[in-house]
Order: structure tokens, then sequence, then C-alpha cells
């Protein structure tokens, strides 16, 4: 999987904000591939974070095999106690497991870690109950979870993309805290939510950042004609002060099409307490459902 810049950018603003021995579980070993221009943002940051800069530089320069490589020595700079990644190889060191199988069950993993990761993995594995449910798992209580998955434009890059009401609607079902959710390019140009209330979370981490609503960034959008000239009256028009959510999250989308040509969705999760994964109904749903249908559904 390819830890790239939004991931990089990303973890060294997540990181800080977890607490015990900041240690890190990757889904997926990670190939960096983190670029010169997030660099130079990430080492800018460092200083701030308190972060080891050197370290940092030192990764930044490297090429070939040893940079492909270096996705633990990029957490370890950044402030990670410990670090470990599960994959169906061992490639860099990473622990061989299937990601269709619960691991607690399958193999009587029951680790958990202060940060869990599911960047550019679980769109590859068939099972996807298993790889939230072992995201779940994984997690340590006042953990935080962070997924970064294909949401457009993703063609056969994997079995599935991921909608951002997917994570509001797995947080609302366990009772974890949403920080931040969004969507954004590989290099870190994007639009994001940080939800009202919040304890803390991430905070302008993307090298280009446009601030939304939740209620906004849930909406179903709707983008600008192809049509060039009728395109551009409508992304015009959609930015005007009163138009509707939908509409103007269309608009974000579509410049960020623009620029990127495909998107990632961006969740930041708190887990809150040490209880069994719950399956999330969609939200728009959950007043439709039989009481006795969601009773069973969440034991």
């Amino acid at each position: 999987m390819s830890f790239n810049p939004l991931m990089g950018l990303l973890t060294q603003s997540v990181l800080p904000l977890c607490g015990g021995s900041r240690s890190v579980m990757e889904l997926g070993n990670q190939t960096l591939t983190v670029n010169p221009r997030a660099f130079r943002v990430i080492l800018e940051r460092a200083v701030r974070l308190g972060q080891d800069q050197a370290g940092l530089a030192a990764i930044a320069a490297l090429d070939g095999s040893a940079r492909d490589a270096a996705t633990e020595a990029f957490y370890r700079a950044i402030g990670a106690g410990s670090y470990a990644a599960i994959d169906v190889n061992d490639r860099y060191g990473s622990l061989i497991m299937d990601l269709n199988a619960e691991l607690a069950s399958t193999y009587d993993y029951r680790e958990t870690f202060d940060l869990v990761t599911n960047n550019g993995t679980g769109e590859h594995v068939f099972n996807q109950y298993a790889v939230i449910a072992n995201v779940h798992a994984l997690t340590a209580v006042d953990g935080l979870m962070v997924h970064v998955m294909p949401f457009i434009n993703y063609i056969n890059h994997g079995f599935y993309s991921f909608q951002p009401n997917l994570y509001h609607a797995l947080s609302e079902a366990n009772g974890y805290e949403l920080l931040c959710l969004g969507a954004a390019t590989r290099e870190g140009v994007g639009v994001v939510a940080y939800p009202a209330g919040r304890a803390a979370g991430p905070a302008g981490f993307l090298v280009d950042e446009t601030e939304v609503s939740l209620g906004e960034l849930l909406t179903e959008p709707k983008l600008p004609r192809r049509n060039l000239l009728s395109g551009r009256v409508d992304a015009l028009r959609i930015r005007l002060p009163g138009a509707p959510p939908k509409h103007r999250f269309g608009a974000q989308l579509h410049r960020l099409l623009l620029k990127g040509k495909k998107l990632l969705g961006v969740a930041v999760l708190r887990k809150r307490v040490d209880a069994p994964f719950v399956t999330p109904m969609q939200l728009r749903y959950v007043d439709d459902v039989d009481a006795s249908l969601a009773g069973s559904a969440s034991e």
C-alpha cells in the first residue's frame, strides 16, 4: 500500500493526539511515497510539534528501496513508540494474517494499539465486516482509528469505494468520537469537516485545505454540469450565499476532481468504550428499522 503525502500529513497531525506509548498498527504493509512538497510542510511542522526534524530530513533524502521501506522510520520520527503492520506477506516485516478473517478468533491475536490505520488496504479485502471489526478490536480505548480509502474515480483499484456517511454511521453505532471527516487528493488537497464539540482533533493538516460543515459533507452533492459554459455558470452559482449545502459540496468536489482526478475519503475516529463491535445501519434508515431487528443486530 502507498503511504502517500496525504497519509504523511495526516499521521503527523494525528499521532500527537494518541495517549499511552503511541503504539501504531497498520492494516497493509506501507510503501513510503511522501513527495518533496509534503515533506517540506512536514519538516516545518515538526519543530512546532517537537518531532525529530533531523530524522525526518534523513528519510526525505532517501531514494529507491531504502525510501520504500521507511514508513516505520517515519512513524518513529513523529513520535511512535512501537510499530507493526498486518498483511498477507511479510514485506517490510509485517505480520502475516488474512484480514478477511477476524483476527482474535482466527489467530488469537488480541493486541491493542493507540493508533490503527486502514490506509488503502480495506478496499482490496472482500470481507468488509472483518476489516472494520478488526480495526475496532485492534484499537485501545481512547485510541484513534484512521481510514484513508478510495472515494471517487478509483476504477478497478480494489473491490470497493467508500462513502463519508459510512464513518458517520460507524461512529453513531459504536460510540466513537468523530474527529475529522473529509475528501482529498493523495497529494493533500481537500475539504474537511471538524465536528463541533470534539474534545481534540487534527486541524489544518492538509497542504491546501477547505473546511466545510459536517452536514454539508454528508449531503448527496450536486456537481456542476459537464458542458463547459453551463458548467462554469453552475460552478459560480452554487458558490453564492444561500446555495444549498449539496450544491456547495458539489462545487468543492468539482474543484478537487479538476486538481487530482481521484479522491480519497478521510476519517479520524476515537474509540471511547470497551465494547463489542456493532454493525451500523445507514443513518437515513435508522428510524425505519423495526425495534426487534435493531436489538438483534446490536447483540
